[in-house]
């Protein structure tokens, strides 16, 4: 009887998750029209760090294939082998990327959101094959130039950009940010649209699970929603 009430719990929890993508979707929707943007060309990366991948799979099933993650490590260990057998699937790494840890992530991830040094995009290009799965580069910028955040400030991106011209094996093609937690997110998200388009970007990553409505009526094309989904994620 006990056996039969954890499965019970566990077959809600994986309804739950798959109406929360249901539901978030339908939001995606809604605001895309409202703005006259495609709302096929809004991508929903479904953060997955710290969930085990038997709460994953439900949106698998459910024909979702964009899911992010925070560290290499967990990521390949937790996904290597899903991904081996699925080639649609798109994983994003979406924390702070670690230099020793470049050669495995381009050859894991379909996207990186977190370059901010010239030294990573070098390492990229000096590493990367025909058989790397990473297709697209973000440069994380820090607009509000918090200490505990990764990220370039905006008065370095220029220089950047123009050493970024020396790699071309695989170039950067969008921005991320991440606002800060207690201000509104409007103006941070309007000003990486316009760094975007000065810079001949076509992608931006930003908008979570708190302020993706905003960060599409601002242009995003990457959201990145992860509670909202999954439900609350181990503290550990």
């Amino acid at each position: 009887m006990i056996f039969d009430k954890v499965n019970n719990k566990d077959e809600e929890v994986m309804t739950d998750i798959k109406k929360n993508l249901k539901a978030i979707k339908n939001r995606i929707e809604k605001i895309a029209v409202k703005f006259n943007r495609d709302p096929s060309l809004i991508k929903l990366i479904v953060v997955t760090k710290k969930f085990d991948f038997e709460k994953i799979k439900p949106l698998i099933d459910a024909g979702h294939l964009f899911f992010g993650e925070n560290k290499v490590q967990e990521a390949e260990k937790k996904w290597s082998k899903t991904l081996s057998k699925n080639k649609n699937i798109e994983l994003h790494m979406v924390g702070p990327i670690q230099s020793n840890k470049i050669k495995i992530a381009i050859n894991l991830f379909t996207a990186i959101h977190s370059v901010e040094k010239i030294k990573t995009l070098k390492i990229i290009n000096e590493n990367i094959t025909r058989k790397s799965t990473i297709k697209e580069l973000f440069l994380q910028v820090n607009i509000s130039k918090e200490s505990s955040k990764s990220g370039i400030y905006i008065e370095d991106m220029d220089k950047f950009f123009i050493e970024a011209k020396k790699y071309s094996k695989i170039s950067i093609n969008g921005l991320m940010t991440l606002p800060p937690p207690d201000e509104e997110p409007s103006l941070y998200f309007a000003l990486l649209n316009k760094l975007s388009k000065k810079n001949m970007l076509k992608y931006l990553s930003m908008g979570m699970s708190n302020d993706f409505e905003t960060a599409i009526a601002l242009g995003a094309t990457h959201i990145r929603v992860g509670e909202a989904i999954m439900g609350p994620r181990n503290k550990n």
